[in-house]
């Protein structure tokens, strides 16, 4: 990455700043970062320009419309869709400037904008009227069973008559026997409260509000209505229905706008906001008397063709200095994978992207993770339904979205792993077992097996692979970290971190191996001995020196750390063990029989209920009724039959949920080993992601100058 600072004359700076924008090849960064440019800088440099308020007004005007789209509901797509939905349709747009967008969005808006916002305004009105009569209708479903006209409510020239309701009816008449010329009747209703009609003399109005606020009653807003109850709900139903009708009118009306216009305000306002986008870059400049000054990052082999754009846009007026960084905490982080690996970015990112100065693990992770999910997962059946997920994937979703895209390789390498490493086990729906077959022993195909992990040596085998490889591993994460600490010149740290390690593990291994176990000893001299000896207590003493009073942990975690590995060895066994239960079970379930006289019953339960499901409309019902009743029939036929579907369902499913259950534990164990395991012996990570200043275009396209000339 190259530190970059462009000079450019103030009446090239637009020009310079588009440019940029639609190459897509910098990032922009403050001025403020370089304090030896800042020295030479005018203090009233970097200010927005005035244009970024009047562009902010228009974007609040589209979005405002924008909103009132909203209103419409999107129609839920098939499964087709949402599995592959279609490339999103782009306007082709000519370039224009930012008055001739402005112009554009004020002929627009004139067009129908004011309509659109009179139907948000009415459908807002119905809507609120529509909460209030819903409320009413509670109220009035409540005391539906009272014999009273609703008109008499409310202060007349001598009453004033309240409904209301209330848990306590006790409250209300002690209240009111201090109320001279009052009166109450109560009502209890199926929800165990009671309903009031009480009222009293208008000239005792003020003692008998204040007793029902004593009595804590809830009075209902009923005032206005006309009728008993029930001829009020009435005309409640009839009001709502005209209002739901009015505003199916207008949805529809909003719908026709929206079918014919979104896509135009849309394209307007991201016109809009990549014209906002280049004005409101500018705080981020620095100002001579008459240039511009701005500070960009940009890849190193991407300098030349950013000198070309600034020179080209410019007219020459211009000028390019490339410094290598300073301070590596400033510098944005771009990563540059070959493409077979570039999808696996994504896990590196999930942890954190590197820092300027570390090394990218990318490279070693990809085909590490690869390899452990293999052995975790280890299924032909599995890795094959994984390689359909991705290959839907990529064809579906992949196509629109660059996140599901990559992941969808990383399933695709995964899925090929587990395949190989399935052949290599001999598992196939798992492995064989006499009387137990997995798919291909069902058909009677032969296939190699190479390690079996349930039985014979297999664990074993598969342990000792497992940490084998843990340690291969974890040596080169310390040599990655040598890398780094010589990238760094932090030498010291070299004899410390690295040298340590590199004398301990073989220097305890032939002192554990040798005295501890009795390992190779016929292989081991007492020279062997004095060896692991120096080196063990050198490894010691410079492991002391680093961690000081911490030493004992440092040891005991890459101790730990080692043995994490044999994660690999239990996803392993946990997989194939669940799917051989699998095929035990409905292996079981299929060799089992019943008299045909269990049949028949089995065979009137299922027809009860699904007689039952169809008179009560009710589905699931109906389906259940309807798979037991073809249970009972075929065991009529033969009671072998019944087994064999139920075996079928048993297999099926207990495959299908062990293959997502253990896919989705291989692919977090994988990552735990890379992120705590791996990335703890060079790692940290806390890198800024290269931002580049490019436009961001979703509804539109830009039309090549070309064909506009045409």
């Amino acid at each position: 990455m190259k530190d970059l600072t462009i000079l450019v004359h103030d009446d090239h700076t637009d020009d310079v700043v588009e440019s940029l924008h639609q190459e897509g090849v910098v990032e922009i960064s403050s001025v403020d970062r370089d304090t030896d440019v800042m020295k030479v800088l005018d203090e009233d440099g970097g200010r927005i320009p005035d244009i970024v308020g009047k562009c902010t007004d228009y974007d609040m005007k589209l979005a405002s419309v924008l909103d009132v789209f909203g209103r419409i509901e999107e129609e839920d797509g098939s499964i087709m869709e949402m599995i592959s939905p279609p490339e999103p349709e782009k306007i082709e747009r000519e370039k224009k400037t930012l008055p001739q967008i402005f112009d554009e969005i004020d002929a627009l808006l004139e067009k129908n904008g004011e309509r659109i916002k009179e139907l948000d305004d009415e459908l807002t009105s119905i809507e609120d009227e529509l909460a209030d009569l819903e409320s009413l209708k509670e109220d009035l479903i409540s005391i539906e069973n009272l014999d009273i006209d609703l008109s008499l409510l409310g202060e007349s020239s001598f009453t004033v008559i309240k409904v209301g309701k209330t848990p306590d009816p006790s409250k209300l008449k002690e209240a009111l026997s201090d109320v001279e010329e009052s009166f109450y009747s109560l009502k209890k209703t199926e929800e165990g409260e009671y309903v009031a009609v009480t009222g009293c003399y208008i000239r005792r109005d003020e003692e008998f509000e204040a007793a029902l606020r004593e009595a804590e009653l809830k009075t209902l807003d009923l005032e206005g209505l006309e009728g008993d109850p029930k001829e009020a709900l009435g005309d409640l139903y009839t009001k709502v229905d005209e209002l739901e009708e009015k505003r199916e009118r207008l949805m529809e009306e909003l719908k026709e706008i929206k079918d014919g216009w979104e896509k135009k305000y849309l394209a307007l306002r991201e016109e809009l906001d990549i014209y906002r986008e280049r004005k409101e870059v500018i705080k981020n400049f620095g100002r001579t008397q008459a240039t511009s000054v701005i500070k960009a990052w940009a890849p190193e082999d991407k300098v030349e063709e950013v000198d070309e754009i600034v020179e080209k846009s410019s007219g020459g007026h211009s000028e390019l200095i490339d410094e290598e960084p300073e301070d590596p905490e400033e510098v944005p982080i771009s990563l540059d994978n070959p493409k077979i690996i570039k999808p696996f970015e994504l896990l590196t990112n999930m942890f954190a992207p590197p820092q300027y100065d570390e090394v990218d693990p990318t490279f070693i992770l990809a085909p590490a993770f690869v390899l452990f999910f293999g052995l975790m997962l280890g299924d032909v059946v599995y890795g094959a339904l994984i390689l359909l997920t991705s290959i839907v994937l990529l064809k579906g979703m992949g196509r629109v979205d660059e996140g599901t895209k990559r992941f969808a390789w990383v399933l695709f390498g995964i899925s090929i792993s587990t395949i190989i490493f399935g052949v290599f086990q001999g598992s196939y729906l798992g492995p064989e077992k006499t009387g137990f077959p997995n798919l291909l022993g069902l058909f009677g195909l032969p296939y190699p097996v190479y390690l079996n992990s349930l039985s014979g040596d297999g664990p074993l085998t598969l342990l000792i692979l497992s940490l084998l490889i843990g340690l291969a591993y974890l040596n080169i994460g310390i040599f990655l970290s040598l890398v780094q600490f010589i990238h760094r010149s932090e030498y010291k740290q070299i004899l410390l971190n690295n040298v340590s390690w590199w004398l301990l593990q073989p220097g305890g291994f032939i002192l554990i191996s040798g005295k501890l176990f009795g390992w190779f000893g016929s292989v081991y001299t007492p020279v062997w001995y004095y060896i692991a000896g120096v080196m063990s207590a050198v490894g010691l003493i410079l492991l002391l020196l680093r961690a000081k009073g911490l030493s004992f942990f440092e040891l005991t975690g890459f101790i730990g750390d080692f043995l994490s590995f044999a994660r690999i060895l239990a996803l392993g066994l946990a997989t194939a063990g669940i799917a051989l239960t699998v095929n035990v079970l409905s292996g079981l379930i299929a060799s089992s029989s019943m008299p045909v006289i269990m049949a028949l019953p089995v065979l009137l339960i299922g027809g009860a209920l699904l007689v039952r499901g169809h008179l009560k409309n009710e589905k699931m019902q109906f389906l259940a009724g309807a798979g037991i009743a073809v249970l009972g029939g075929l065991g009529l036929i033969d009671p072998v039959y019944p087994f064999l579907i139920i075996a079928m369902i048993v297999a099926l499913g207990g495959h299908l949920a062990n293959a997502v259950l253990q896919a989705l534990g291989s692919f977090v164990h994988s990552l735990r080993l890379q992120y705590v395991e791996f990335f703890g012996q060079f790692y940290e990570g806390g890198g800024s992601p290269f931002s580049i200043f490019s436009p961001e275009r979703e509804h539109t396209t830009l039309k090549d100058e070309k064909d506009v000339m045409e």
